[in-house]
Parts: C-alpha cells; sequence; structure tokens
C-alpha cells in the first residue's frame, strides 16, 4: 500500500491535475485530504465539474453556495479556464447564480461551457447575450436553455455545438452556421421550432438530430399540423437521426452528396395513417444511394416490412458496411430480408438484436407470419444466393440463444448465402446469468450452422461472451 502510494505522489502535477479533470469538483476538494501534495492541487484545476448528486443528500442553495465560494477561490489563481460544467435541477430563483457562473467561465475564456440545465419548459434559463459573441469557446453543450432576440452570432473558434430542449428556429440555425465558421459538429437533442435545417455555408461536417419535441410547439401555440422538416447540408460527412420524433411526419434530405456515413434509427408517433411512411423512406434512401456505410433502426425496417411488393423500390448497391438494429422476430423479418436482398454489394454486415429503445404504438404489418414456414415445413433459405455473393465479414451482438427459433435459421441462411464469407462472430448479450442455457444453446447453435457452413467453406465462426 506504501508504495503504490509513493508511486502516485511521484507523479508530476501536471498528470495530477489531468486526473483531476474527470472527477466532479466536489471530489476534487476531497482530494486535499490524502496528503499534503494533493492539499493546494485543487485550486489550480483549469476543468471544472459542478455536478449536484441527489444521492449527496445536498440542497440546491447548498449546491449554489459551494459554487460561487469555489469560483471565489479559484479567480485568484487562473487567467483562463479550460472547461466549466454545471449539472443541476434548474429553477428561476438561481438564474441569476447561474449568469454569474457563465460570466465568471466567459471572463476566463473557457474554452468549453456545459449548461446542462433539467428543468420545466417553463423555467428555461435565458443565456446572457455576452455569450453569443466570444472569440475563445471551442465546445458547447446547452440543455434547458434558450437565446432570446439573437441578433448575431460570433463564435470564431466554436467547433462544436450540442443543444437540448430548447426552441431552434430556421433563422437561429443560420445565424449559428454564418458566426460559427469552424462550426465541424452540430448536434440537436430533443430541440422544435426548426423546419429547415439549412448548413449550405458552413463547414458543419457532422450532423446529429436527437429527436423533435413537436409537442413543446402544441402547447405554445395553436398549431395541430403535422411538421415536414427539410435538411440541406452539402458539407455533412456524418448524418444521425435518432429518437422519437414528435408531431412530425416527414423529414426531407437535400443536397447531402457527401455523406459517407449514415444513422436512421428514428421513429414517428402515431399519425392516424394519414402518411405514407414508405414513401419517406424511399425519398430519404434515394437521397442518400451513395453512402457505403449505414445503420438502420427498428422502425425503419418494420416500415420496409409493410411494404406490398417483394423486392424494394429502391436500390441499396452502394452500401458496404450495413448496420441492422433489430431483433430477429417475425415483425421485422421481411424487411431484414428485403434490405439484405436489395444491398448486393456488402461486405460487413451487422445485427444487434437487442430490443428496439421503444415499444410502438401500432405494428405496420397486418397480420404476422413466419417468413420461414410454407405449409407447416421451413423453407430452405427465404434470401438469394446473389445478395451475400461479397459479404465478408458478419459480426451478430447481444444475442441471447434460442428465443423464437428463428434466429438460427436466420443465421443458417447467411450462411448458405455466402459462399465468400470469412468469419461469423456472434456476441452473447452483456449480463447474461445463466450459463447452462448458454451452453445449450452455444452447442445447439454451432451444430446447425456447421450444417450450413459446407456453403462458406472458409468461414471461421466464433462466439464470444
Amino acid at each position: 500500500m506504501g508504495v503504490a502510494s509513493d508511486r502516485f505522489s511521484s507523479l508530476p502535477d501536471s498528470v495530477l491535475l489531468h486526473i483531476l479533470s474527470f472527477l466532479p469538483f466536489d471530489d476534487v476538494v476531497r482530494t486535499t485530504l490524502l496528503c499534503k501534495q494533493w492539499k493546494p492541487l485543487w485550486s489550480f484545476s483549469t476543468s471544472l465539474n459542478f455536478i449536484h448528486r441527489p444521492k449527496d443528500f445536498i440542497s440546491l442553495k447548498k449546491f449554489a453556495s459551494f459554487v460561487d465560494k469555489s469560483l471565489i477561490n479559484l479567480h485568484c489563481n487562473h487567467s483562463s479556464i479550460t472547461k466549466l460544467h454545471l449539472d443541476f435541477p434548474f429553477k428561476r430563483c438561481f438564474s441569476s447564480d447561474v449568469t454569474v457562473w457563465v460570466l465568471f467561465a466567459i471572463t476566463h475564456k473557457v474554452k468549453e461551457l456545459n449548461l446542462i440545465l433539467s428543468s420545466d419548459a417553463e423555467d428555461l434559463y435565458k443565456l446572457p447575450k455576452r455569450l453569443f459573441s466570444n472569440p475563445y469557446i471551442e465546445k458547447v453543450n446547452w440543455v434547458g436553455c434558450k437565446f432570446d432576440k439573437v441578433e448575431v452570432f460570433r463564435w470564431d473558434s466554436l467547433r462544436e455545438l450540442r443543444i437540448g430542449s430548447i426552441e431552434f428556429c430556421d433563422d437561429m440555425v443560420r445565424k449559428v452556421v454564418f458566426g460559427s465558421p469552424w462550426l465541424e459538429l452540430l448536434e440537436l437533442d430533443n430541440c422544435w421550432g426548426f423546419k429547415r435545417l439549412d448548413l449550405v455555408g458552413g463547414k458543419v461536417s457532422k450532423l446529429v438530430v436527437n429527436g423533435y419535441n413537436g409537442e413543446a410547439i402544441k402547447k405554445n401555440s395553436m398549431l395541430l399540423d403535422f411538421e415536414v422538416v427539410e435538411i440541406e447540408a452539402p458539407c455533412v460527412k456524418v448524418l444521425e437521426l435518432n429518437g422519437c420524433f414528435r408531431r412530425m411526419n416527414n423529414i426531407q434530405l437535400k443536397n447531402v452528396m457527401s455523406c459517407v456515413s449514415v444513422k436512421l434509427d428514428f421513429q414517428f408517433t402515431k399519425d392516424e395513417e394519414r402518411v405514407n411512411y414508405v414513401d419517406m423512406l424511399v425519398g430519404m434512401i434515394g437521397s442518400l444511394r451513395h453512402v457505403k456505410d449505414v445503420m438502420l433502426g427498428t422502425w425503419c425496417i418494420e416500415v420496409m416490412s409493410s411494404w406490398p411488393m417483394k423486392s424494394l423500390p429502391f436500390s441499396m448497391s452502394s452500401y458496404e458496411c450495413l448496420t441492422l438494429h433489430t431483433p430477429i422476430q417475425e415483425r421485422y423479418l421481411p424487411g431484414i430480408v428485403r434490405i439484405l436482398q436489395s444491398s448486393s454489394n456488402l461486405r460487413m454486415l451487422i445485427i444487434h438484436m437487442a430490443p428496439p429503445y421503444f415499444e410502438f404504438e401500432t405494428c405496420f404489418i397486418p397480420l404476422a407470419y413466419d417468413v420461414y414456414s410454407v405449409g407447416g415445413r421451413c423453407q430452405l433459405s427465404m434470401l438469394s444466393k446473389d445478395c451475400g455473393l461479397h459479404l465478408k465479414k458478419i459480426r451478430i451482438c447481444c444475442f441471447e440463444g434460442m428465443r423464437s427459433g428463428q434466429e438460427v435459421l436466420f443465421l443458417r441462411d447467411l450462411l448458405l448465402i455466402c459462399a465468400n464469407l470469412e468469419e461469423m462472430i456472434i456476441e452473447w448479450r452483456s449480463g447474461h446469468q445463466n450459463s447452462s442455457i448458454r451452453d445449450a444453446s452455444d452447442e445447439f447453435v454451432a451444430e446447425s450452422l456447421l450444417m450450413a457452413q459446407r456453403r462458406s467453406r472458409n468461414a471461421v465462426i466464433l462466439f464470444k461472451n
């Protein structure tokens, strides 16, 4: 114990300060009790993480007082700070406190400012105007805040902008793009108010939209129509659409020819059957037909399952790496099969068999059926042999064994169509407890797949924990 302590104490102060930068600031202060070397270090920390943890049973007033005292003590030791992170349940009565802390960060040329202020819609924190003209800030993450009558943004160094639970109208989007010449990442988390994400003229290379809170518009206005959002992003290379898009019935992609990686793992809320979601996906995927790395979520796969024809009305032949987030169930198998049949040039296939993040309000398939059963007998294969011609690697994640029996049939089919397959990796879901069931499933799955391996003679089948 003494040797370990000496080794730790022998580290230079710069390394110790780097270690402290990962801790909440109250824990940083507690390190003064470790030894004499640690006692003065906290006052030289430039990465400040103030996180209110309910388990500590500290009132919000005491939390605010602690932040005040800490910043006062730090003021004399620093002309600049690297990061200020504030995370607590915000109430309107703390507005002046937060403003003082933000102005402290501005005065000390902060490079990263995170304001994670969970609050009700009526208690959103109003960001100070001085924040919108800042030559030093490089990264921001603001949740539960609001922009109020911003005429112009001047963020000469900003590279990453993440905002959540904020009204972000079209005019604000354009001002941010024009006022942030080096902005590379734009992430919107459950925001609302925008109908057109126009990124023309900017350098945004990654766009992430995590849901759309259309319910906020419904509460704050008389608008009853569902929204249509248009995304025009000529420089975006990575596009992600995740989560639930409330009170929205269409997403249109325009001028996205720079995209090389796309993730579509979103869902729409029920729209009383007024929208043809297949047509919407046809338009989206048609705009992304050049992309080589694609991830499709459960909702998109279910929509494709509802297509009345055997094949999809678009080609996915450009896809080289395809990730599907879906369990292998009757509800999704028709869509999975159609996607694979349209992806004739796949090199790598990844399937996350974990359940969807959310339960769908309705099933798009009017009558569930077993795609592997005809007259009570299993068919040899539902997949054409052409669709696996170039497939080299298959990775199955979150495998849980024999839940429905269709998992093994599906994996068998993949082996039957992949003459040039090099490896199939099957990873068990983490936390799977029953080792006896897992061992039995391993043996049964292995035997079933080895029987189909004769077509993929060079394939190696691996099971991983």
